[in-house]
């Protein structure tokens, strides 16, 4: 199944990898030969100490923060020098956070810190890889998610972010064709990771209520901010630690010939026939079914 023909083109980059499917998808290229550079923000952290611990000794552990131009150049510049005659196979863009809540239950903060990291960390590293990838007709492999394509009603600011980075991945995408680059996507559905640990979830909705006026709180009623808290068990249910699911998409995105152009991982049948139901239904009908399961007649979050 995998393209392992060309040992020297067996080079990967990986970003976000101090946890999360970053840290997962490191290990397995690293167990299947890869020499993969893993960035971290915290190249001194638990996760990255970890991963050294692992690993063999072909892994390579450096700092970047995507949201910083200049790191990213660094970044680019360390992987270059230290390829040696080797050539750059894969990016896998995987950078990621989860700010804010409703419009009015979100800050312009949360907003800007989502696209920054999750739309704009992307372009940076992709643009700044780009020449490396293609020499040697390698790939780019970003992680966007299922609310960059299912509207998602209170997570404005992650899913605005998300809707972004699918929209970048699909342009790119015939651009870099034409050079053998490929570039594919993966978009995941809710599982368990650093973005929806209970303590994450918890913490930005207190957040939330904390910083919202008195005014708005009383405009939207007692019954709405109690539905709302219960908005963080719903996100819990939905989500599923089976994040092997993810990591397998991800190692058939960097190391099959001809990889599917877009993955999506899904915890089992019946939540891949909804998606692939949703997809296709009319967009009225798709507001109406957001209408039925989060508002009722009187403004009040049902579920």
């Amino acid at each position: 199944m995998f393209d392992m023909e060309n040992v020297d083109l067996n080079n990967a980059i990986s970003y976000s990898c101090d946890s999360g499917f970053g840290h997962e998808l490191v290990k397995r290229l690293d167990s299947k030969g890869f020499h993969v550079f893993a960035t971290c923000l915290f190249p001194s952290g638990p996760g990255a100490l970890e991963l050294q611990k692992s690993c063999s000794s072909k892994l390579q552990i450096l700092h970047l923060d995507v949201t910083q131009a200049e790191s990213v150049k660094k970044a680019a510049i360390y992987v270059k020098e230290n390829l040696g005659s080797s050539e750059m196979w894969a990016v896998v863009n995987n950078a990621g956070i989860l700010k804010g809540f409703s419009l009015e239950f979100s800050t312009m903060d949360d907003f800007e810190n989502c696209i920054n990291v999750n739309f704009l960390g992307m372009v940076r590293v992709t643009k700044e890889f780009v020449p490396l990838l293609k020499k040697a007709k390698g790939r780019v492999v970003n992680i966007t998610s299922i609310v960059g394509e299912v509207p998602s009603p209170f997570m404005a600011p992650y899913a605005s972010s998300k809707y972004a980075a699918v929209g970048f991945t699909d342009c790119i995408r015939p651009e870099l064709d034409m050079w053998g680059v490929s570039v594919v996507s993966i978009e995941p559905e809710t599982f368990k990771t650093g973005l929806t640990a209970a303590e994450t979830i918890n913490s930005m909705a207190d957040s939330a209520l904390k910083n919202m006026g008195t005014s708005v709180i009383k405009e939207y009623g007692e019954d709405y901010i109690e539905s709302f808290k219960r908005l963080r068990s719903y996100c819990f249910y939905l989500c599923s630690d089976k994040i092997s699911l993810v990591i397998d998409d991800l190692v058939s995105a960097v190391t099959l010939k001809h990889p599917k152009l877009t993955y999506k991982p899904r915890i089992n049948i019946l939540r891949r026939f909804f998606c692939l139901c949703y997809e296709v239904m009319p967009r009225e009908t798709q507001e109406e079914i957001h209408s039925v399961k989060l508002v009722s007649r009187d403004g009040v979050m049902v579920f």
